[in-house]
């Protein structure tokens, strides 16, 4: 799982600890229709307005979550040497001479 799903999780979690027990319910049923349809612009709205309510009713949550993504930092990636590649998500590298690729 990549940095990106691992912080989206994390916020989630978050966010699941601050809704009153009334309230899960409606960030579940948010959350299990965004991710049944990554696409759909109006599960994806439905999902921000129940992290946004909960951001209203627990406004210390803002600087939580604030403080954890700032500790997720940036990412350094560095390559070295000849014919060295480097990248922080790499499907196929090839590198070489006179190298064939077959699918």
């Amino acid at each position: 799982m990549g940095a990106t799903a691992n912080a989206g999780r994390s916020i989630l979690h978050a966010v699941w600890r601050r809704r009153s027990p009334a309230g899960r319910p409606e960030l579940e049923a948010a959350v299990r229709e965004a991710a049944e349809d990554p696409e759909d612009a109006d599960a994806a709205a439905a999902l921000r307005q129940q992290i946004k309510r909960t951001l209203r009713e627990n406004p210390q949550l803002l600087a939580e979550l604030a403080a954890q993504l700032a500790q997720t930092g940036a990412v350094t990636i560095t390559a070295s040497g000849e014919r060295s590649i480097a990248a922080q998500t790499i499907g196929t590298a090839v590198t070489g001479d006179n190298t064939t690729i077959r699918p």
